[in-house]
């Protein structure tokens, strides 16, 4: 088509608008037009070719909001991923979702996956997507996972989802995360079956855990491994939240060193080395915890919803 053909632009132009801004559906056009259904698709692609019509799609999911792009920038994350904050949504089915869809997009053959564990992650856990493609794929706790008490921390759970989603093989720690005294903890860690497990955890390249919250309704408490009196004395020293049983201040460094040398869990320094640093955590409650993680550079890769982050951008 000549361009200077001033009818058949007008033409292209009144078919297109018909089509693309009235909702005119083809046979519709055609019969506006006096012209046959098959024309009028003709035209339409001609209208594409010439310019006349652009068609842009545009995926949500893929466009980097402005406090995702400060958080990035802030922090040096490789990822963000803020949904809204929805009233009538469950926030963590929404985040679950998030970081299924993220993990779905870099996981591959071989990796080797560090779980902690809680209700967030188990939550994440149930919007995993399935994938009969991968190979030689390990999903493996970060840190013990037995509880002290009746209260649920789901650590066999989220192993297994993970596992049955990827096709991996699972290990977990069958052991408290806390125990009494470092001499255990080494005796424990000397043990070949556990060593084992625990490299696993040293080798992860990939890890997904929530940033926990500090207090009497924190998992790490309602499961029994922290009494009231060291809970005032962590708080006295600044604990905000845990990493993967680990307790942490503001900056991310570590609260208490003879605690954390009880702790049965790969140190916050190994994970500090992941290629992928994946932390999942919505709530008020979470802000500090968060915040620490950040700071401490624990995460390369934050998911959370919008007033969560909204908070810990203020506070930050």
């Amino acid at each position: 088509m000549m361009m200077n053909d001033y009818k058949k632009i007008e033409l292209l132009v009144q078919v297109a608008k018909l089509y693309y801004e009235n909702d005119y559906s083809q046979e519709m056009v055609a019969k506006k037009l006096s012209l046959s259904r098959p024309y009028i698709s003709k035209l339409l692609n001609e209208a594409k070719e010439v310019g006349i019509v652009r068609v842009q799609v545009i995926d949500p999911m893929s466009v980097e909001s402005k406090l995702e792009q400060k958080f990035r920038n802030k922090f040096n994350l490789k990822k963000v991923i803020i949904t809204p904050s929805n009233a009538d949504e469950n926030p963590l089915s929404r985040i679950g979702m998030e970081m299924a869809r993220y993990l779905n997009s870099i996981i591959k053959n071989g990796d080797i996956l560090g779980l902690s564990w809680g209700d967030t992650l188990f939550e994440c856990s149930k919007s995993l997507i399935g994938r009969e493609d991968l190979e030689n794929v390990t999903a493996v706790l970060l840190c013990g996972g037995i509880s002290n008490l009746k209260k649920n921390i789901y650590s066999t759970e989220i192993a297994n989802n993970f596992a049955n989603k990827l096709r991996a093989s699972s290990y977990v720690l069958p052991l408290p995360a806390v125990v009494d005294n470092k001499k255990m903890k080494d005796i424990i860690q000397r043990d070949h079956n556990m060593g084992k497990v625990l490299q696993y955890g040293y080798d992860a390249n990939i890890a997904v855990f929530t940033m926990g919250a500090f207090g009497l309704k924190s998992a790490i408490v309602r499961a029994g491994y922290l009494s009231d009196r060291t809970m005032e004395e962590l708080s006295q020293k600044g604990a905000v939240g845990d990493i993967c049983s680990h307790i942490i201040d503001i900056n991310g460094n570590i609260c208490d060193m003879e605690l954390d040398e009880r702790t049965i869990a790969v140190p916050l320094d190994v994970i500090r080395q992941k290629e992928y640093r994946i932390g999942v955590a919505q709530g008020t409650s979470k802000i500090d915890s968060i915040c620490g993680a950040l700071n401490g550079g624990l995460i390369n890769v934050l998911i959370t919803n919008e007033e969560t982050a909204e908070l810990v951008w203020n506070k930050n």
